[in-house]
C-alpha cells in the first residue's frame, strides 16, 4: 500500500457514498411497508415477504460481489468499476419502486414489488460493498478508523433521514381526499423521484471523487505460482476468526432489532401515540441532530478504550433506552394523545435512541475493518470486500427478517382490513417490546467474543509495516 494522507475533502467525498445507501435503506425501512400495505392495498404480510425475499437474494450476493471486488485487476482499481456501473441501474430501478404499474391485482402486485426490490438491492450492492470496503484500505490506525467509519455512518444516516424530512413535509401531506398525509400515494411516487436522483448524484460525486486514491490503493494478491485466492478458501478464512464470528452473530442479532424498530416507528407515531403528519415530521430531524452528536462523541467514546467493551456498553443502551417510550405509554405514564408535552417526550427519546443505534452500528464498521490485518498477516491477502460483504449479509438478512416480523406482528393484529387503532398497535407492543430486548441481549453477549484488541491489532501493523 502507497503512504498517502487523507485530506479532509477526500474523506466527505468518501463518506458521501454512503448517502446512496441511507436513502434506500430509509426507504425500505420506514416507507415501503407502510406503502405497499395500507396504500396499495397489499397485506402486511406478503409485503413483509416480498421484501424478506429481496433481502435474502441481496445478502447472499453480497459475500460474491466483495470476493469479485477483492480480485478485481482494472486500470480503475478494484473498487471503483463496479462504482461506475451501478449508478445507472440504481436510477432506473429506484424510481420503479415507488412507481409500480397500475390496476394489479394482490398477486400480481406481491410478484412486482419482489422482483423490483431485487434489483434495487442488488444494483446498490455492486455499489456499496466495494465503496465500504474502501474503509480498510484508506484508514489504518485503532481510533482513526473509527473516526472515518463514524463520518461514513453519518454520512449514510444523514441521507436517509434528510430524504424523510422532505418525505413528511413536501409529499407525504394531506389533500381535500386524503386527510392522513402518510396514505398520500402521489407523495410516494413524488419521494421516489427524488430519492432516486439524489441517490445517483451522491454515487458519482463520491466516485468521482476518491477516483485519484485508484493507483494509491492496494491491488489483488495471487497464492505461490500465480492462482488466485477462490472464494470458497477466503470465506473460509473470514469465518474461521473467532472474532469475525462474534461479529457477525452479535450483528445479526442487532440488525434484526434495527429492522423492526425502523419499520414500526411510523406506525406506532401515527395509530398509537396519534400523531399528525407535521409532528412526525420532526422525528427525521431529530435523527440527524442525533446522527451528528454520534459523528462527534463516538470516536471520542471508544478513544483509550478496547471497541470490544464500547460496543457492548452500547448493546446495552440499545436494549435499556429503545423501548422506554413505549413501556410508559402502556403503564399509561405518558401525556394523554393530543397533550402538548407528548411530542417533547417522543422527540428526546428518539435523539437518544437513534444516538445509540448509530454509534453502535458505527463500532461494529470499525472492528470489520480491524480484522482485515489480522487476516493479512496471517495468509498474506487482503479481503476487506469480502469482510464487508459477510457483515453486509448478516445485516440484510436478518433486517429483512426484523421487517417481515413486523409484518407478522401487524398481521396478528387482526384488523380485518380495517385501518389500525391505538388498541390494536398496543396489542402489538406486547410482543415487540421483549422481541427486541432479547435481541438486544444477545448483541450484548455475543459482542463479548470478539478477541481482537488494540494491542494486537497494533502488532499486525507492525508486522506488516503498515
Amino acid at each position: 500500500m502507497a503512504e498517502f494522507k487523507l485530506g479532509v475533502v477526500t474523506k466527505f467525498f468518501y463518506g458521501l457514498g454512503a448517502v446512496a445507501y441511507g436513502v434506500k435503506d430509509n426507504g425500505f425501512t420506514t416507507f415501503l411497508m407502510i406503502y405497499y400495505n395500507q396504500v396499495l392495498g397489499l397485506s402486511p404480510f406478503y409485503t413483509g415477504l416480498a421484501i424478506l425475499i429481496a433481502l435474502a437474494v441481496d445478502a447472499f450476493s453480497d459475500p460474491f460481489v466483495g470476493h469479485l471486488s477483492d480480485n478485481w485487476r482494472s486500470r480503475l482499481g478494484r473498487r471503483h468499476p463496479f462504482m461506475y456501473a451501478a449508478i445507472i441501474p440504481i436510477l432506473l430501478s429506484y424510481f420503479y419502486l415507488w412507481n409500480p404499474p397500475t390496476e394489479l391485482s394482490a398477486s400480481e402486485l406481491f410478484v412486482f414489488l419482489t422482483l423490483i426490490a431485487v434489483a434495487v438491492r442488488l444494483f446498490i450492492t455492486f455499489y456499496e460493498i466495494p465503496n465500504a470496503a474502501m474503509l480498510a484500505e484508506l484508514s489504518r490506525g485503532y481510533d482513526d478508523r473509527t473516526a472515518l467509519m463514524s463520518l461514513r455512518n453519518t454520512m449514510g444516516w444523514l441521507g436517509g433521514v434528510v430524504m424523510a424530512i422532505f418525505a413528511y413535509v413536501f409529499f407525504l401531506v394531506p389533500t381535500d381526499t386524503i386527510e392522513t398525509g402518510v396514505l398520500n400515494a402521489q407523495g410516494y411516487q413524488s419521494f421516489g423521484m427524488l430519492a432516486a436522483i439524489v441517490m445517483v448524484a451522491t454515487m458519482l460525486i463520491s466516485a468521482l471523487g476518491t477516483h485519484k486514491l485508484i493507483p494509491l490503493l492496494p491491488q489483488p494478491t495471487e497464492n505461490e505460482g500465480g492462482s488466485k485466492p477462490t472464494f470458497r478458501r477466503n470465506l473460509k478464512v473470514v469465518f474461521a476468526n473467532p472474532s469475525f464470528r462474534a461479529l457477525f452473530i452479535a450483528s445479526l442479532f442487532s440488525m434484526m432489532a434495527f429492522g423492526v424498530i425502523i419499520t414500526l416507528q411510523i406506525y406506532f407515531a401515527t395509530f398509537l401515540f396519534g400523531l399528525d403528519n407535521n409532528q412526525i415530521a420532526f422525528f427525521p430531524l431529530f435523527m440527524i441532530l442525533a446522527a451528528l452528536i454520534a459523528l462527534w462523541l463516538t470516536p471520542r467514546l471508544a478513544r483509550g478504550y478496547e471497541k470490544r467493551s464500547v460496543v457492548r456498553f452500547l448493546a446495552l443502551g440499545c436494549l435499556v433506552i429503545t423501548n422506554i417510550a413505549l413501556i410508559l405509554k402502556l403503564l399509561d405514564w405518558l401525556p394523554e394523545n393530543g397533550d402538548p408535552l407528548l411530542l417533547p417526550i417522543l422527540l428526546i427519546h428518539i435523539l437518544v435512541s437513534t444516538g445509540f443505534l448509530v454509534a453502535l452500528q458505527t463500532v461494529f464498521g470499525s472492528m470489520t475493518a480491524d480484522l482485515v490485518e489480522d487476516t493479512e498477516r496471517a495468509t498474506g491477502h487482503r479481503i476487506e470486500g469480502l469482510y464487508f460483504a459477510a457483515i453486509s449479509f448478516s445485516k440484510k438478512i436478518v433486517s429483512g427478517l426484523g421487517i417481515f416480523a413486523s409484518g407478522i406482528f401487524l398481521s396478528t393484529a387482526n384488523t380485518g382490513g380495517q385501518p389500525l387503532t391505538l388498541s390494536t398497535m398496543i396489542d402489538v407492543s406486547f410482543v415487540y417490546i421483549p422481541f427486541v430486548m432479547l435481541l438486544y441481549l444477545l448483541t450484548y453477549v455475543f459482542c463479548g467474543r470478539y478477541v481482537l484488541t488494540r494491542r494486537m491489532h497494533d502488532e499486525n501493523l507492525s508486522t506488516l509495516k503498515m
